[in-house]
């Protein structure tokens, strides 16, 4: 199935399709936002069944995944995603508050490129959607 382009209205190129997964109703809304006015295509989830059902038809290029989701866990979706041809290459950030070695290494090995702790910065976070190691 092909996902409509939407073009970012500032430069006028394919907009990076982003999606966002958290169960924090007020984390969820407020980040969306703030992605759609710097020109991303966002798909905004509260857990982690949704996010796989999202990711199958929008097929994001970066999904931010909390990781104490209810259902299954941001470390659980991430094995999914990673599973699916569709979501196979998908940038995978893991945003969490949990901030320990264990923690990195456990986002690691569930397929994460990247372990970011809440809060984020706007430029944090538009480093790590871009490619950038946060």
């Amino acid at each position: 199935m092909d996902v409509p382009t939407v073009r970012n209205a500032i430069t006028g190129r394919e907009a990076i399709r982003v999606m966002l997964v958290d169960d924090n109703v007020d984390s969820l809304v407020s980040v969306g936002r703030l992605l759609r006015v710097l020109g991303y295509d966002v798909r905004a989830v509260c857990d982690g069944l949704e996010a796989l059902s999202c990711a199958a038809e929008f097929r994001p290029d970066v999904a931010l995944i909390d990781l104490s989701l209810p259902g299954l866990d941001g470390c659980d979706v991430a094995r999914r995603l990673r599973a699916l041809d569709a979501t196979r290459d998908t940038r995978l950030i893991a945003m969490t508050g949990w901030a320990t070695k264990e923690h990195e290494s456990r986002t690691r090995e569930a397929g994460f490129d990247l372990h970011l702790v809440k809060p984020l910065s706007v430029n944090v976070l538009t480093n790590a959607l871009s490619g950038g190691s946060g």
